[in-house]
């Protein structure tokens, strides 16, 4: 496969290596020079390991820390550039099973960015041999690609880029909206302290949760001034957006009908905000917001909110209706560059 036609049900872990944060480790240098030419993508992974001890020619990847939860069905996306070879190994480890899921991928397109996409849960094989695939809600911890054989004389290249990690559900139809280009931001909560991986103003809550929930969800509180509640999600570094930005995201709401949500646009120094309205109450949610169709500002001015842009804040307001208690719960908070059909 090289994209996938719809939007993945859950995506479990993505970098485009925009920025380095605490939570995912690269196992090769920032390139900046031979990259995937698109607006708003300034950097892709290369290769620090060669060889890689007496296994492969060079060796590169990610360790998503502190280990996301998998899916039911469970997908690889990338973006890669490879010469001197046509062949790979993609390889993922289970926290959960203490052993590696991997993919001996043959036919690789050779001396030109492409798109790859694996099936793990049909395709991929343990290293203990056995062909059981990952479970539903196992813990994954680093990505490895593979490439050649040490000292075997041969020149290789690879770049990776775009990373997305993601699942699908059986029992549910597919998403109506197309692959994103590219994961800018995301936050599941399901796994770290919040302190480390998940800084900003909000709850990380695990139990007493609505049916129809996750693992861990985050939860608002109140805010300091005004009324209502909120939460604030930071995005540290600061990430560039892309040519059509969206956000998309879970919320269980009570006691409202409507949440601003504003995301802060480091470049113009301003927010940009959504108001929604006629918010279905007391059961999970999903909705989309088209960000990059918002030139007005917080201040009244109009600019375009365009690629490479960078955003360093994401908020959720709620206020009563009335005198009931407002509760609000977001999870599965995915910032992307949207796909085109």
């Amino acid at each position: 496969m090289t994209r996938p036609k719809h939007f993945p049900h859950r995506i479990w872990a993505a970098c485009d290596f925009e920025g380095r944060t605490p939570d995912y480790a690269w196992f090769g240098p920032a390139e900046t020079k031979n990259i995937p030419r698109y607006p708003g993508n300034l950097t892709a992974l290369g290769v620090s390991e060669r060889p890689y001890k007496d296994f492969s020619a060079l060796m590169t990847g990610i360790n998503p820390v502190p280990g996301p939860r998998m899916g039911k069905v469970n997908y690889l996306y990338l973006r890669y550039y490879i010469e001197g070879a046509t062949e790979a190994t993609f390889q993922y480890f289970s926290l959960t099973r203490e052993d590696n899921n991997h993919i001996r991928v043959t036919g690789l397109t050779e001396g030109k960015w492409s798109e790859l996409t694996l099936n793990f849960t049909r395709d991929a094989r343990r290293n203990d041999g056995s062909d059981q695939p990952f479970a539903d809600g196992e813990r994954m911890d680093d990505l490895k690609v593979f490439v050649g054989k040490p000292k075997d004389g041969k020149k290789y290249q690879l770049y990776l880029d775009d990373i997305i990690l993601f699942s699908e559900d059986p029992k549910m139809p597919p998403e109506k909206e197309p692959f994103p280009n590219r994961v800018i931001f995301l936050a599941a909560f399901d796994t770290g302290p919040k302190e480390k991986y998940w800084p900003g103003d909000f709850e990380i809550v695990e139990k007493g949760l609505p049916a129809d929930s996750y693992w861990l969800v985050a939860r608002a509180v109140p805010r300091k001034e005004g009324k209502g509640k909120w939460i604030r999600l930071q995005i540290t570094p600061p990430r560039p957006v892309g040519e059509r930005t969206k956000l998309r995201f879970r919320y269980h709401v009570t006691g409202a009908s409507a949440m601003t949500v504003q995301v802060f646009d480091a470049t113009d120094q301003d927010n940009r905000h959504i108001n929604l309205k006629g918010l279905k109450q007391g059961a999970w949610m999903t909705t989309r917001s088209r960000l990059h169709r918002r030139r007005k500002r917080n201040d009244g001015k109009e600019t375009p909110f365009a690629a490479g842009h960078k955003v360093d804040d994401l908020f959720f307001f709620i206020e009563p209706d009335g005198k009931e208690a407002v509760n609000l719960l977001i999870d599965e908070v995915v910032l992307y560059d949207a796909g085109k059909r």
